[in-house]
């Protein structure tokens, strides 16, 4: 009687190959790359002019700033967005030179997360118990630096504690003042916007890690992120 073994032997391995091509077809005809681990990281500026400001039919209190303006340095900011609308962590961060006194170090930037407020004071005129005057300075007014984004767009807003219609007729009068500028005026608005994936995050935690998601060294040393 022939043998059946070298035949048989044929026959699988033809279906083994058979069966991993199969399997090479249907991997890249549905593979989609798994973003649950990766944390998105993207660098951009506004230009501090380039701003929309509030319309007197409107917001009398509120300018933005609108991401299809900024300036991308790192990052894809559209794929943070994208990700960022569908349950993500989200956090942004500006430099800190713009909103405080605060001089870094040179080539290194210091992150402060948003939002943020800060105050403006003015000189009021007030009087002593012997007739006489002097100026003390008061807080006349706050701004505020917000951000709201959805699967498209992220918009970075300016508010006011006060209406623009108590300084002038022209918004820009007040919003060229209070928009986030360094001590000397130059430069443009640097922001740094940090997504973590849900999972990535809620696996962090349960591993027993405590992040201050406001603290940027915190959650650059728990997620291995630039400086």
């Amino acid at each position: 009687m022939p043998s059946l073994r070298a035949p048989l032997s044929a026959t699988v391995a033809a279906l083994a190959v058979l069966g991993l091509g199969a399997c090479d077809s249907s991997y890249d005809d549905y593979y989609e790359e798994d973003t649950s681990l990766q944390v998105f990281v993207a660098d951009f500026s506004f230009d501090p002019d380039e701003y929309d400001p509030p319309r007197a039919d409107e917001d009398l209190k509120t300018a933005s700033f609108d991401s299809r303006d900024a300036t991308v340095t790192r990052g894809s900011l559209d794929d943070a967005l994208e990700l960022a609308g569908d349950g993500a962590l989200v956090m942004l961060y500006i430099d800190l030179e713009l909103v405080s006194a605060f001089d870094g170090a040179e080539g290194n930037t210091t992150w402060s997360a948003l939002p943020l407020s800060r105050s403006f004071e003015e000189l009021v005129l007030a009087t002593d118990g012997e007739g006489g005057t002097f100026e003390i300075p008061v807080v006349g007014y706050t701004a505020s630096y917000e951000y709201s984004f959805d699967n498209d767009d992220l918009y970075f807003d300016v508010v006011s504690s006060a209406p623009y219609t108590d300084f002038s007729d022209d918004p820009r009068v007040l919003f060229d003042f209070i928009v986030p500028q360094r001590v000397d005026g130059s430069g443009d608005i640097d922001l740094r916007l940090v997504v973590i994936p849900d999972e990535l995050y809620y696996t962090n935690a349960r591993a027993g890690a405590r992040i201050d998601l406001r603290d940027y060294e915190a959650v650059k040393a728990a997620y291995n992120l630039p400086d």
